[in-house]
């Protein structure tokens, strides 16, 4: 009898079916495995009941002839309680008794025993054990059970002390949550719905995941550009082969983000899909020049073999920094060091890891900001903060944290890229604050 689980729905309905077949309990809880403990209080906890027509529906033994008056403290009311339709006078009277049927006092507590004459004549409320209901009642005691506030003020105080100052950082809450998990003591859908309650001091505004995403457009028409000379042997089909011969291969994604629509610096970002490390270099347009310049300055500071080990296959999109193919993959003195791949034009579902960290970048410099002013070391700060991130789909590690082998460790030390404490962590505009 050692079955301490949750009663099934298909358990109610065979509990329901053995009540009305006139089983006794400890019949019914023989043929569901369970105790007879565990039907009994089912039964009387998930039992529905159907009020009599008592006179003016209060539920007590002495009306029509009870004349007690006043009883809510109204001191002029000569209206007898047990007529008034403002108040329940059984709320107030401690000489009210109510009706009981000492059938259904004892089991199986409901209405089964009687005929269905005696049951048209009776006087009392009436109790049946309905299957659905009970499931239906069950699940809504199981919900209310975990609703409201169960931390003392002291604690919500603790847990505002140290979840406010963070997420006005810009820190996700899920950072916030793998970071301080002994301080914090509840879960992180528990801390939305405190602040959906406004239990602390930040409120929805402060999180970014609060605000909707557009609707996405659908493409109209297909643009088709496999005419290009760049994109032959590098489409996105061309890349899906190489990787089924090749399934190991790492795979490197890269794009450029831009401030304004006008010829200023823009940032090319390069990012690992096997540890979500992005690296940030500013470039001074978004000619072909200044990307091809990051690749050769990158395979003279790494060295050619350390460079392939790195970079054995980019996917990046049509831009127009990115079109001089044999540029990227081959040094200027013909050696191979990369393999470059295009997605589909309209396409950016297709590197969608490197798609999906721009959102950090937009964090700390908002779309439509030009990029004029900022020098690569504040670039380098923002990929030190953004690294540091802690992330459920990682495990709840951050992208350094993943960081395991010699080359990449080699290539972060290049680029003088170092983790940053937890609690450091800053992703709102405040990290590049000049004052």
């Amino acid at each position: 009898m050692g079955n301490y689980n949750r009663i099934t729905f298909k358990e109610r309905v065979r509990i329901e079916a053995g009540i009305y077949a006139k089983k006794s309990f400890s019949q019914i809880a023989k043929e569901l495995g369970r105790s007879t403990s565990s039907i009994t209080r089912e039964v009387k906890q998930n039992r529905i009941v159907v009020r009599s027509s008592y006179p003016n529906g209060t539920d007590c033994i002495y009306p029509p002839h009870c004349n007690k008056t006043g009883l809510c403290g109204e001191e002029y009311c000569s209206m007898r309680c047990w007529t008034c339709r403002e108040h329940d006078c059984t709320q107030y009277c401690d000489r009210c008794i109510t009706h009981t049927c000492k059938k259904t006092e004892k089991a199986p507590f409901v209405c089964a025993l009687c005929s269905e004459k005696n049951k048209k004549a009776c006087k009392y409320n009436k109790y049946y054990y309905i299957a659905e209901k009970a499931e239906a009642n069950a699940k809504k005691t199981r919900s209310e059970s975990r609703s409201g506030i169960r931390l003392s003020q002291e604690e919500l105080q603790t847990l505002d002390e140290v979840l406010s100052p963070l997420i006005r950082q810009g820190q996700p809450l899920s950072h916030i949550c793998n970071t301080h998990r002994d301080e914090i003591k509840v879960s992180e859908r528990s801390i939305y719905n405190y602040i959906e309650q406004g239990e602390l001091s930040i409120c929805n505004l402060d999180l970014r995941r609060k605000v909707k995403y557009k609707k996405r457009r659908k493409k109209q028409t297909e643009i088709r550009c496999n005419k290009f000379s760049y994109r032959h042997g590098r489409t996105y089909e061309d890349f899906q082969k190489y990787m089924k011969i090749h399934p190991d291969t790492p795979v490197v994604e890269m794009d450029t983000v831009r401030g304004l629509r006008s010829k200023e610096q823009v940032l090319l970002t390069i990012m690992f899909n096997n540890c979500s490390v992005m690296l940030m270099i500013l470039i001074k347009d978004e000619s072909m020049e200044p990307v091809i310049e990051v690749f050769d300055r990158l395979t003279k500071a790494l060295g050619i073999r350390r460079f392939r080990k790195l970079f054995p296959v980019i996917l990046t999109d049509n831009g127009r920094c990115f079109k001089n193919a044999l540029a990227l993959e081959y040094t200027k003195s013909g050696s191979p060091r990369t393999k470059i791949f295009y997605c589909d034009p309209q396409a950016s579902w297709q590197k969608p890891h490197i798609e999906k960290n721009h959102e950090f970048i937009r964090y700390v410099i908002p779309q439509g900001k030009t990029f004029k002013g900022y020098t690569q070391d504040d670039m380098t700060l923002i990929a030190n903060h953004i690294n540091s991130t802690i992330r459920p789909g990682l495990e709840y590690k951050s992208p350094y944290d993943l960081v395991e082998t010699e080359e990449m460790k080699k290539l972060l030390e290049v680029l003088n890229m170092s983790p940053v404490a937890a609690d450091e962590i800053c992703l709102n505009p405040k990290l590049l604050s000049k004052e």
